[in-house]
């Protein structure tokens, strides 16, 4: 009974954990200061369940050893790092909460060693945490219409970021989930299980869409096509699946990238109409206020510059200069970077079309924070989890497990979040990265 309880229990709490991270980053200022202290009690919480029902296990599980040495490895970089690093405190602090979420996700992975049906529990958590996260960015869309959508400027059309603090936020979350809503869609036990799965990813799906989020957009179809692709089931189910994702990736570009900005949409309008706006100037005159309103901010075109463009799907929007900004700097100190947790504290902004703290680049905040020791140290950990999971593809569960770490991977492209606890995503990621683990692993009794 005891274990039956947490069996229930920790999945509870994974589910409130992902609420909790998101509530940090949410964008109604009075639940960000509450967020910003809830977040760390959840992330304890679930760490004392998880190493509770991982003790409870008459048989213990066995981590595979490169995953072991590598995750070693990478945490010690980090934790040694305060001794170069240019805020070692900060480094610290950010290094522990690391330490605390790889043996949270690494005990949960040992306690659903060989327990199908403890390893759908926990992927159903993780769906239940996203979809609460979901409901609540509408509950700020209905009472609170500017805090749910960020309005459009000259440069950037109307997109929804409803709970989150910014469009990628929750975005960054649903991305991941959507190869787990697909996973337990296509081996759902009984009608109202598929029902559920296949309701949670279109509603995952539309607030990416609405969100305007490319980056999402690449990420959660990447995993969700490598799902269709390798789950184990039968071909017409397969390529029903298949169909469906591929008309389902369609309208959803076709809904992110169809808002404009309100340069474009003025330009646009500027050049439909025949007759000239504003009074005509006299010759060897300009109407500056016509050709260049003042209300342009920085990133539209002046006079004689080109028109503005509209948002492609693989457009940086300003990424590619912050990128080169960030590589030179962590050029600077090659090996061993500036330490761990201090990429918001390094890079700074100096980019007209580039607006963040980060430069949204995972590999390269890594890069930034240990150097090339560290990112080597990053890369072997993220193959040995890959290929744990590819030496028993034929197991259902690890194909989820690596289609979130594809999705992750293919996220950390356009995001500074993989290594960052305090991130919405974070938990989500290491948690289903490591619980493919428990598909594969041997166990021992004690």
């Amino acid at each position: 009974m005891r274990r039956l309880q947490l069996d229930l229990v920790v999945p509870v709490l994974l589910a409130a954990t992902l609420v909790a991270f998101a509530t940090g980053s949410s964008s109604v200022v009075g639940v960000v200061r509450t967020g910003h202290a809830v977040r760390w009690v959840a992330l304890l919480a679930l760490f004392a369940g998880s190493v509770g029902l991982y003790l409870r296990r008459r048989a213990f599980a066995r981590l595979r050893a490169p995953v072991i040495v590598t995750g070693v490895v990478f945490l010690t970089l980090a934790v040694e790092s305060a001794i170069w690093s240019v805020n070692p405190r900060l480094t610290l602090e950010r290094a522990a909460t690391l330490v605390v979420l790889f043996a949270t996700a690494a005990a949960l992975a040992g306690a659903c060693a060989d327990d199908p049906d403890g390893i759908r529990r926990v992927l159903w958590a993780v769906v239940a945490g996203a979809s609460i996260v979901t409901a609540l960015g509408l509950i700020v869309l209905v009472f609170d219409h500017s805090a749910a959508v960020e309005p459009a400027t000259l440069d950037l059309p109307t997109r929804y970021r409803g709970f989150g603090e910014n469009p990628n936020t929750v975005s960054l979350l649903l991305a991941l989930c959507l190869p787990v809503v697909t996973w337990l869609a296509l081996q759902a036990r009984s009608r109202t299980e598929f029902a559920l799965a296949v309701g949670a990813g279109v509603g995952f799906d539309a607030s990416i869409a609405a969100s305007g989020s490319r980056g999402a957009i690449a990420a959660g179809f990447a995993g969700t096509l490598l799902v269709v692709a390798v789950v184990p089931a039968r071909l017409r189910a397969r390529l029903a699946a298949a169909g469906a994702v591929a008309i389902l990736l369609a309208a959803t570009i076709a809904v992110a990238l169809a808002p404009t900005s309100k340069g474009e949409a003025q330009y646009s309008k500027q050049h439909r109409s025949s007759a000239p706006s504003g009074p005509t100037p006299k010759p060897g005159y300009l109407n500056v206020q016509g050709a260049y309103p003042l209300e342009f901010d920085i990133g539209s075109q002046a006079p004689g510059e080109a028109a503005p463009t509209h948002r492609t799907l693989f457009g940086l929007t300003g990424r590619g200069e912050a990128w080169r900004g960030a590589l030179d700097q962590a050029n600077a100190r090659p090996a061993l970077g500036y330490g761990f947790g201090t990429e918001d504290r390094v890079f700074v902004d100096r980019y007209a079309n580039f607006a963040a703290g980060l430069p949204e680049n995972s590999y390269i905040g890594v890069y930034l924070q240990l150097g090339a020791v560290g990112l080597a140290a990053f890369v072997a950990l993220v193959v040995a989890l890959a290929l744990a999971a590819v030496r028993r593809r034929a197991r259902p569960e690890t194909i989820v497990s690596l289609a979130v770490l594809v999705s992750a991977l293919v996220l950390a492209v356009v995001q500074s979040y993989i290594y960052s606890v305090g991130d919405i995503a974070t938990v989500t990621v290491w948690v289903c990265a490591f619980l493919g683990l428990a598909a594969v692993n041997r166990r021992a009794t004690i």
